[in-house]
């Protein structure tokens, strides 16, 4: 007799122990399912780390056998590039609606310096200098997205005439998107030295920017 599968009772008879009863396989459609790899890709990795995240962590934290998460992404690589494309697509797509703002180039700066997906943003970069495999990629899908970024806020403003020659698109939306990065960075670790002064001089930049456009 196999432990755990008769027992005696207190009388001597017989019993038969009670099974776990085994849990009921979900079944998902392929897209819900590779949603729910990304999603829980994103969380592992702004909660602990780009360095918690493997392939096995994911199927753990779904309950999903790690066979099923390499099905989709074969690689843990796979899973970073298709992580990284989905955020960049949501930010552009996110832009867009910023940008239809009265006041575009102000409301840029403020998406810029808010911590919108800042921490991923951080964790891809972390990554980048650590996988050589796929900093190529990543960095080739974030100049495409910086053109786009540069190329929507042109259109949206019209440019301004009071810019200097060497104020391109391309380097204004440079440098709101470092100072921002940099800003909503600190502040998730409680730095604000210096916030302040640095957000005001940036709208006082802007506006000096915005003024004569609008009077011309």
């Amino acid at each position: 007799m196999q432990a755990g599968d008769d027992r005696d009772d207190a009388d001597g008879r017989q019993t038969v122990a009670a099974q776990p009863k085994p849990k009921k396989r979900i079944r998902r459609d392929p897209e819900t399912t590779r949603k729910l790899i990304l999603d829980t890709t994103e969380k592992v990795m702004v909660e602990e780390g780009y360095a918690a995240v493997s392939s096995r962590r994911v199927a753990q934290e779904l309950e999903l056998n790690a066979a099923t998460v390499h099905y989709y992404y074969p690689t843990t690589d796979d899973l970073f590039i298709a992580l990284h494309k989905r955020m960049t697509d949501r930010q552009l797509e996110e832009l867009e609606r910023v940008l239809s703002s009265e006041h575009p180039l102000e409301a840029f700066w403020r998406y810029q310096s808010t911590g919108i997906q800042t921490a991923l943003g951080v964790e891809f970069l972390a990554l980048s200098s650590h996988r050589k495999a796929i900093r190529d990629k990543l960095a080739g899908s974030t100049g495409k997205a910086r053109d786009t970024q540069a190329r929507l806020l042109e259109k949206a403003t019209g440019w301004f005439s009071a810019a200097p020659d060497d104020l391109t698109p391309t380097a204004l939306t440079t440098i709101l998107v470092a100072v921002g990065r940099l800003l909503s960075n600190e502040e998730r670790v409680g730095i604000t030295k210096g916030h302040d002064e640095v957000r005001g001089f940036v709208d006082w930049a802007l506006t000096r920017l915005v003024e004569p456009a609008k009077r011309d």
